[in-house]
């Protein structure tokens, strides 16, 4: 019977650890990170000579903006999901992305 006993507050006191852990942000951090480097560098290139490349300016100003509202939801208190911050670090690594694609075709 102590047996049982001790394994039943064994195994509650690990589901109670495993509760507390929350959800991880440094994934999306890492991947907001990346992507605002990656726009940083294409911005370069596209700054030296914007009426060339004029049609990845709109483009770029967009996901900037789509960056900058994943920056400010990471910064914030706000409590969120893992799925939440998972979905924002895949869109992080999208734009990351499309900034290193469209930085390979411009330096062409």
């Amino acid at each position: 019977m102590k047996k049982m006993i001790s394994l039943l507050l064994a195994m509650a006191m690990c589901f109670s650890l495993a509760a507390c852990g929350g959800p991880d942000k440094q994934p999306a951090i890492d991947a907001h990170n990346k992507a605002g480097t990656a726009i940083n560098e294409l911005s370069e290139i596209i700054n030296a000579d914007p009426e060339t490349y004029a049609d990845y300016i709109s483009e770029m100003n967009t996901l900037v903006d789509t960056l900058n509202q994943c920056g400010e939801v990471l910064e914030g208190d706000e409590k969120l999901e893992q799925d939440a911050l998972d979905e924002w670090a895949k869109t992080c690594g999208e734009i990351e992305q499309w900034a290193k694609e469209a930085k390979a075709e411009l330096e062409q």
